[in-house]
């Protein structure tokens, strides 16, 4: 998680007060009372390499440093979606006022506030740069641009990150399948918003990564996936296509190992799955051998492939009793 620095000052909204306006110093106009009391709670999970986190808070105000990837930890896109109250978010000159089922993205890459002037539950995620296919570069001109929540992929999200507020702690093997699937939603909403830019030439090498990343998630199976054959598939050079992915801090065969893993590590978590052998699993994500595939999945892991398909076992019986 990027180091944020939290200013708990408590604040109260008076019925004329204004949304929050963005100016290039970042401030935000608020009202205050000194007898107002803050408080709240925090709840933190991992989704595979997605973070989620849900917060019921009263009054407060966060401000976040940029955070640069190539220094304390790779960049996030982070999704902030109120359930109940208000939020307000600032970042890149921009500001919105959401309330459900709107939601919006910073980069935590660089400064952002985030005003909670109410009393307010929300849901966030923090999913990785590199798995949602766009570099800091790029997200700049799509921040804190609200989606309304209410039709097309926007409402899909949004109701899956209400659900996912719903599961708490009950049931974290649930939780932890979602990555995978959370980090693609989100892609997709990026993509959808991209498009609509069509005319921006800064835009269209994000465009051509999310392309390039669904082209080859749909593909993993196949044993000759490799990044000669995406690139050639795309109509850019070998090299073109390696600078693409150093942006975010890998390279095409290590993003199809991990897209690979990745696939694994939900199947031998998911109790569906479980009529079918270790080694098969390996070579649905294209993963031949089983030995291989041990290998590699310990490598990133930690553990073997049957260690943690046991461990899990081991963890929802634990659970049950």
């Amino acid at each position: 998680m990027p180091r944020i620095k939290t200013r708990t000052t408590p604040y109260h909204r008076t019925p004329h007060a204004s949304a929050p306006a963005a100016t290039t110093s970042g401030s935000v106009q608020v009202l205050r009372t000194p007898d107002e009391e803050l408080r709240g709670t925090a709840a933190r999970h991992l989704l595979g390499d997605v973070r989620l986190r849900t917060v019921t808070s009263g009054p407060c105000e966060t401000i976040s440093p940029a955070c640069p990837a190539d220094v304390a930890d790779e960049g996030f896109v982070r999704l902030l979606r109120p359930l109940s109250g208000e939020l307000w978010v600032l970042q890149d000159g921009r500001s919105a006022v959401l309330r459900a089922p709107q939601f919006a993205f910073c980069d935590t890459t660089r400064p952002y506030r985030v005003v909670m002037p109410e009393a307010l539950t929300l849901v966030e995620l923090l999913v990785p740069h590199r798995r949602v296919g766009i570099s800091p570069r790029h997200s700049e001109s799509l921040t804190v641009r609200p989606w309304s929540g209410t039709e097309g992929i926007a409402a899909l999200a949004a109701g899956l990150l209400a659900g996912l507020d719903g599961h708490g702690t009950r049931d974290l093997i649930a939780l932890d399948l979602l990555g995978s699937g959370v980090a693609g939603l989100t892609a997709a909403l990026l993509a959808e918003r991209m498009q609509l830019a069509p005319e921006d030439g800064e835009l269209r090498p994000s465009v051509l990564m999310l392309r390039i990343q669904s082209f080859i998630r749909e593909r993993l199976a196949d044993p000759g996936l490799c990044p000669a054959l995406v690139a050639d598939h795309h109509k850019v050079s070998l090299r073109y296509l390696q600078k693409m992915f150093q942006e975010h801090g890998t390279s095409p065969a290590r993003w199809i190992r991990d897209a690979r893993l990745d696939q694994c590590r939900a199947e031998l978590a998911d109790p569906r799955c479980d009529h079918l052998p270790v080694a098969v699993v390996g070579e649905r994500a294209g993963l031949y051998g089983a030995a291989h595939f041990s290998r590699v999945f310990r490598g990133r892991y930690g553990m073997t492939p049957r260690d943690y398909r046991r461990a899990r076992t081991s963890a929802r019986t634990g659970a049950q009793r």
